[in-house]
């Protein structure tokens, strides 16, 4: 998914996981290999709402950017 929004650049995805450019390829050589698996787990985060979360993760809370907290 990173890579997809960096538009396939793998220098910028290394920088912004700081992780070394080779550890990322190797990640990218993973992706191309098992391509259907990688497109079955993102199709799944896709289709991921907060509630389908919240139905696994009982304790999870919603964050919405922007909102402040009520005291």
């Amino acid at each position: 998914m990173l890579l997809r929004s960096y538009r396939g650049n793998a220098e910028s995805v290394a920088r912004h996981l700081k992780w070394p450019p080779m550890k990322v390829q190797a990640a990218i050589h993973y992706a191309e290999a098992f391509k259907g698996e990688i497109d079955a787990a993102i199709a799944d985060n896709d289709m991921a709402d907060f509630r389908s979360i919240k139905r696994m993760l009982p304790q999870a809370a919603e964050f919405v950017a922007g909102k402040s907290a009520k005291r």
